[in-house]
């Protein structure tokens, strides 16, 4: 049967309808009924797409995205889909340390609601994508807007090589994307305007998530667990680790490129399934060097895919 890996993405996923459309979902009704529960709120009217006030707060994106992913992990279960291996991308992790059983659900919910609060709080900034570069580009652009000043910023994100994330203070990332568009003549595309996520900027934010980091009741992974921080799976990881690994994890870049390419050494010929409301890993990763892709959050891909499975393991068998 093909190896299945399950990729979490981030908040940069979210979309109005990525609950409200799953609606007459039992699935999703359940789900939504225990995140009310857990969080003390009407989640189900929280993220009603019609909202005007849906996507203001940073804790409104990471609990939304966080549910989202979780509907479509269990929508797969649901099906009989299930992962050998699994990561996630910055708020992705969350999901991926439920999935491997590092967590349970109901506590990583309220880690990721904690996240949200302390991230609304912290420093501001903004993060901008720029494409296509190199980490070598990048790195030589940064360091000259440094010398310029005032402000600082940083490599936030290595999704790919040739697609890098800058983050930090305002005015040094509005610079580095104004030079990034004149001499590479590609445009620079803003993905967060107030939060400098996995930035040196953004460390303070670290030190206020950590006592809730250390208070969540950790267990031993079913399954290996990779950090964002280090591309480096780790079977048995201690809760110290997991809580140094996610405090690190707020101000230091993802590794994204590093940690597709650890899997795919264990994994060559997985199917990779994007296992969240659009399709932004499954554009990312068909750019270079994963071509086996599904998405799950279509119920006609849940069904091709479950399919798929099931003739490859017949064959097989």
């Amino acid at each position: 049967m093909p190896e299945v890996v399950f990729v979490f993405p981030g908040q940069s996923s979210r979309h109005p309808q990525m609950l409200s459309r799953f609606s007459d979902d039992p699935i999703a009704r359940s789900l939504l009924a225990e995140a009310s529960e857990i969080l003390g709120e009407d989640v189900s009217g929280r993220f009603a797409a019609d909202r005007d006030d849906l996507f203001d707060s940073n804790r409104g994106i990471q609990v939304g995205v966080f549910l989202a992913n979780e509907l479509h992990r269990r929508r797969l279960a649901d099906r009989g889909v299930r992962a050998v291996a699994s990561l996630g991308m910055s708020l992705g992790e969350y999901n991926h340390l439920v999935d491997i059983g590092a967590i349970r659900f109901d506590d990583a919910l309220r880690l990721v609601e904690a996240r949200g609060r302390v991230y609304d709080a912290g420093p501001e900034g903004m993060m901008v994508s720029l494409f296509p570069t190199t980490r070598e580009a990048v790195a030589a652009l940064l360091a000259e807007v440094e010398r310029a000043g005032p402000g600082r910023a940083a490599i936030s994100n290595e999704n790919s090589p040739n697609q890098f994330v800058i983050a930090g203070e305002t005015a040094a990332v509005e610079r580095a994307a104004a030079l990034f568009a004149a001499r590479e003549f590609a445009e620079p595309v803003t993905i967060e305007r107030r939060i400098p996520m996995h930035s040196p900027v953004f460390a303070p934010v670290a030190e206020v998530l950590r006592p809730h980091l250390a208070a969540a009741a950790w267990r031993r992974p079913v399954t290996p667990y990779m950090p964002n921080v280090t591309a480096v799976p780790l079977p048995d990881p201690s809760p110290e680790t997991v809580v140094d690994m996610l405090a690190a994890h707020v101000h230091r870049p993802v590794l994204w490129r590093q940690s597709i390419d650890a899997i795919l050494e264990r994994h060559p010929d997985a199917v990779f399934v994007e296992v969240g409301p659009r399709r932004v890993l499954c554009n990312l990763l068909g750019r270079k060097w994963v071509r086996n892709l599904r998405h799950a959050a279509e119920e006609a891909d849940l069904g091709m895919l479950a399919a798929v499975l099931a003739d490859a393991e017949a064959v097989e068998g």
